[in-house]
């Protein structure tokens, strides 16, 4: 692999000629846009081509979502009661393989809870890592997150 070389906010990992994969960051912000538009869209088919097959989803207070059907429960459950308006700001990119890649961000906003008709403010602190699937494209293979102000504020 080599070093690992930073390029503004984001790290790059060079091969040993000293080349780097500068279109990795492009298309790993690509599929961070998607899931961001899919996040506020509430819709669990817009979220689950972004995952790997054996994808894990590890939101706080829950147990991991493990493979395609829990992590698809698992989205439908947070889309059954809350509806999004956030945006992510990427922190950090981090190409470390080929293949792998994670990625730190920030994100805030408001979310609508259905079953109590109230609007909280919402902001978290994200790291998605990420694997480069057969088809080359950038997916979701760990995404964890967790929120950066107490509940009830």
């Amino acid at each position: 692999m080599g070093v690992v070389r930073r390029v503004g906010y984001c790290h790059i990992a060079a091969s040993r000629d000293g080349s780097t994969h500068a279109t990795d960051e492009s298309d790993i912000r690509s599929m961070l846009t998607a899931y961001n538009t899919a996040l506020n869209g509430g819709e669990t088919s817009m979220v689950m081509p972004l995952y790997i097959e054996d994808g894990v989803f590890m939101p706080p207070y829950s147990q991991s979502a493990v493979g395609q059907q829990a992590v698809r429960s698992a989205y439908d459950a947070v889309f059954q009661e809350l509806k999004f308006h956030v945006k992510f700001n990427v922190a950090e990119i981090v190409v470390i393989a080929p293949t792998w890649a994670f990625v730190r961000t920030n994100s805030a906003g408001t979310t609508d809870h259905r079953s109590t008709g109230k609007t909280t403010a919402e902001s978290n602190q994200e790291l998605f890592i990420l694997r480069k699937d057969r088809d080359a494209r950038w997916r979701i293979a760990r995404y964890s997150f967790s929120p950066t102000s107490p509940p009830g504020n």
